[in-house]
């Protein structure tokens, strides 16, 4: 409180002595006597007054944070009077606030329940960027986000100057075609608009989450997004050995192949195999580095292979996945491996340190935690809820290109939605 008076009259001090010498020197430009013009040199302060007064008003809570939380700047000299050296603090200082709005006027209208604003702060000295990140849920309590279901992120702005990124995820939307890119995935709403993934980058991905977490969503919404781009799309194999239909409701789709026999999987992995070879042998002679084109294996719960009781089967399957996984990428051959649970007694190391991409959503497990690097307090600057805590859809993804990590909500995409998508796309 005691700051933030003091930084208020210190603006009304500074503002008032620029607004007097302005004054003289427009009096002397003129030739006039001031006397004359003293009517308009008050009101003149007198705006300059109300103008602060009505900024430190509005932003007033934005304005004292850094005094509340003790965001400084510590700035060490060397006097001539005294020898030893001296430290100066500089608290640092409300810029701006922002309210941030999408690009387009289409994605504005589709995304209008995610909520964003952004605030400033700048310091005379430097920025502490890791007091801001590692103050992250501090920031939120203060404003009282928290309990509003805010997210904030951190970013440096200019050389001494930081922005605070605060948005709010919808926790529920429907999916709509017309938010869908040609070459591109869609994989949900993230603090800055619509999710889009290149297909050029695409690489393998595993997806790891308790029930009920949304996985079967997410699933729909990567094969549709497949759907819609089958231009680039050689074959897509769907797996499920868990006896579900989530995948079954594909197999009348050109190009879609359903399988539900482990030995049947068996034998299909050979087959991958063998084109996984031709094509690098292709691509060697011709000189090609990346195809354009992909194959997909598309696996709902990966965990069903482990419990299988023939051990040489479950191997030959593991061994299968992990040359695919190491060779895979540069031949379109990509993997997308669902799990409710992820560890070296459900998927090898050799599969899973293999997988670029990581999607995790809610779960309790510390094992599908580690799988998507969420250490040395990486997740407090992600993220302000636990994972545990998650709603249906909302998920951690890690760019397997950048290794960049967003805090998405994926759609919600309705029975009658796929339906409709299964209707459109299905052999005539």
């Amino acid at each position: 409180m005691i700051y933030g008076i003091i930084s208020y009259f210190r603006s009304l001090l500074i503002v008032g002595f620029l607004v007097i010498f302005s004054f003289i020197g427009y009096v002397y430009l003129l030739g006039i006597d001031y006397k004359m013009k003293l009517d308009f040199l008050y009101f003149l302060l007198s705006v300059s007054a109300v103008l602060i007064t009505y900024f430190y008003a509005r932003y007033w809570k934005y304005i004292v944070m850094p005094y509340s939380l003790n965001f400084h700047s510590i700035f060490s000299h060397n006097t001539l009077i005294e020898t030893r050296n001296k430290r100066t603090l500089f608290l640092d200082y409300f810029v701006s606030k922002e309210k941030m709005k999408p690009k387009s006027v289409i994605e504005q209208i589709y995304t209008k329940d995610l909520k964003r604003f952004s605030l400033e702060y700048s310091n005379f000295t430097s920025i502490d960027i890791e007091n801001y990140r590692q103050s992250a849920e501090k920031i939120l309590h203060y404003l009282g986000l928290i309990d509003k279901r805010f997210e904030v992120s951190i970013y440096p702005q200019k050389s001494k100057s930081v922005q605070l990124s605060f948005y709010k995820l919808p926790e529920f939307y429907e999916i709509e075609m017309g938010i869908f890119k040609k070459d591109h995935l869609l994989l949900g709403i993230y603090e800055k608009g619509f999710y889009y993934r290149s297909l050029d980058t695409l690489d393998h991905h595993l997806i790891v989450g308790e029930s009920g977490s949304g996985k079967s969503n997410f699933m729909h919404l990567l094969n549709i997004n497949f759907l819609f781009n089958m231009h680039r799309i050689n074959k897509m194999y769907m797996i499920d050995l868990k006896g579900g239909v989530e995948l079954k409701a594909y197999e009348n789709i050109d190009k879609v192949e359903f399988v539900s026999d482990i030995e049947r999987l068996d034998a299909l992995l050979d087959d991958v195999l063998l084109d996984l070879k031709q094509t690098q042998e292709l691509m060697l002679k011709t000189g090609v580095r990346k195809l354009n084109n992909f194959t997909l294996l598309i696996f709902d719960e990966i965990g069903a292979v482990s419990v299988y009781p023939d051990k040489k089967i479950r191997e030959s399957i593991f061994n299968k996945l992990a040359l695919i996984a190491m060779q895979g990428r540069s031949s379109g051959i990509l993997l997308f491996l669902f799990g409710q649970k992820i560890d070296n007694t459900i998927l090898p190391t050799s599969v899973v340190n293999n997988i670029q991409s990581r999607v995790l959503m809610k779960t309790t497990s510390d094992y599908n935690i580690n799988i998507i690097d969420l250490k040395d307090n990486i997740r407090e600057r992600i993220t302000a809820t636990e994972i545990q805590d998650f709603n249906k859809g909302r998920a951690i993804l890690k760019d397997g290109l950048t290794s960049d990590k967003h805090l998405v909500q994926f759609p919600f995409i309705s029975d009658s939605f796929l339906s409709s998508i299964l209707s459109y796309y299905s052999k005539k």
